[in-house]
């Protein structure tokens, strides 16, 4: 049977525990009962060396989704204006994932493929999510001030699904995917951050947006 290699499987670990501590962080669970319910599913799988369509499933990106848009994103101390924004981009991003994870077997594509098909989806649903939001009254200005501070983070998540694409280091494709659930786990967390600081540059909790 295949196994995971070492730097692999540290490199996994040390990632996911770093996204656990983030996500206890915020909603004030403890970072250990985050573990428990994060790697419940995936642990048997994991150690067997075998990174399959039901580990991607149970990625924390899709298991964490009801809590960051019922629990964490309703709590924040930011305006109306910007938990829609936020529900809507987070809701966007899981749900044109799990629809991809859902219908793709990575383990097919070439590097080429896998990379493209990637590409298109990032493209895809950024364009999606912001017609939405638009569709539901958030200003342009808001958004083209969010996307301002956030566009570190695209291109950091753009670099990330490239270099996890061309890496030696995976042993299959869905290994590749799985590290790139958790580059998008991450970089949903930021927009919560760039929410904030668009908020700041406008004053006290982003009272010049409607």
């Amino acid at each position: 049977m295949k196994t995971v290699d070492d730097p692999l499987a540290h490199k996994m670990t040390l990632t996911k525990n770093i996204a656990m501590i983030a996500v206890a962080a915020i909603t004030g669970f403890s970072p250990m009962a985050v573990m428990l319910v994060q790697n419940h599913l995936e642990r048997q799988e994991l150690a067997s060396g075998e990174i399959n369509k039901t580990v991607l499933l149970n990625h924390s990106l899709f298991t964490h989704a009801d809590t960051w848009l019922q629990l964490v994103i309703p709590q924040l101390n930011v305006t109306v204006t910007a938990k829609k924004f936020l529900t809507i981009k987070f809701a966007a991003f899981q749900n044109s994932l799990l629809e991809l994870v859902k219908a793709t077997d990575f383990n097919e594509l070439s590097d080429s493929e896998m990379h493209a098909l990637l590409s298109h989806n990032l493209s895809e649903t950024v364009t999606d999510y912001i017609a939405d939001a638009k569709r539901e009254g958030i200003s342009s200005a808001f958004i083209n001030d969010f996307n301002k501070w956030h566009q570190r983070v695209v291109d950091i998540l753009v670099r990330a699904i490239e270099n996890n694409v061309t890496s030696i280091v995976h042993t299959s494709q869905n290994g590749k995917m799985y590290a790139i659930l958790t580059a998008y786990d991450a970089a949903l967390g930021a927009t919560i951050d760039d929410v904030e600081k668009t908020l700041k540059a406008v004053g006290l909790k982003g009272m010049g947006y409607p």
